[in-house]
């Protein structure tokens, strides 16, 4: 019994590996590119992100819409983690983020991130929407150039590691939706979407999903609220 326990450990160790996040890349050699839809044109200056394979980043449209719209999906259960994170502790996604190196797919809190290559100059902004079992977050007026979004990345990080370079979403990857919750088996999406039609108006490399934490079992809740009242009390 000891060595059939030994044999499946080290199974465990040789094949087992901590997936910690789930990846979209625009372009169709890049981790879960069949989450994607849009009619991106693609440039051959890639991004550069933690985690990023695709050899190509998206840029406007190939059609004449009003605005261009990159939509990136994740189905928590269904879509199943396929970034092998490293477990560095001096490894985190960029921006002085690190990663929590749990497995995801469950119903959940969840970060949201969003990276595009080095961009500069754009004269269009986009709109990002971030779908979760709470009110969809949006944000507006995204500055994609270099530097246009060090603002929102350095509001997300507390306590950043001494050093940390901001590199906002050029090149790395810029927290979006902090904690969100998502449930198993329904499919949420991340839009991007331009201001404007031109053909140069938007950049993409990868929206990425990311397991926090669990939610929280009912009697726990029950038993965190009556804590409180004790702590009135006293």
């Amino acid at each position: 019994m000891k060595n059939y326990v030994c044999v499946v450990l080290l199974v465990l160790f040789l094949f087992g590996s901590i997936h910690a996040a789930f990846i979209v890349e625009p372009y169709s050699d890049g981790r879960g590119s069949t989450n994607f839809t849009g009619t991106p044109r693609f440039s051959t200056t890639a991004g550069t992100a933690p985690g990023l394979t695709a050899s190509q980043s998206a840029y406007g449209s190939t059609v004449a819409d009003p605005v261009d719209v990159y939509t990136f999906s994740y189905t928590p259960g269904s879509d199943v983690d396929n970034w092998d994170v490293p477990e560095d502790s001096g490894r985190y996604f960029g921006n002085g983020i690190y990663s929590t190196n749990l497995d995801g797919g469950q119903s959940g809190y969840y970060n949201v991130y969003i990276t595009w290559p080095d961009t500069t100059p754009l004269s269009t902004t986009c709109t990002i929407e971030v779908e979760n079992d709470g009110d969809t977050i949006v944000h507006t007026g995204v500055d994609m150039n270099n530097g246009g979004t060090v603002a929102m990345a350095m509001a997300a990080v507390e306590n950043p590691p001494v050093g940390t370079v901001f590199l906002g979403a050029n090149n790395a990857w810029l927290l979006i939706g902090k904690e969100v919750l998502l449930t198993e088996g329904q499919t949420y999406t991340v839009s991007q979407i331009s201001s404007d039609g031109s053909w140069v108006s938007m950049r993409s490399a990868g929206v990425m999903w990311e397991y926090v934490s669990p939610v929280p079992e009912p009697m726990t809740l029950i038993l965190l609220g009556f804590g409180g009242l004790l702590l009135k009390r006293r």
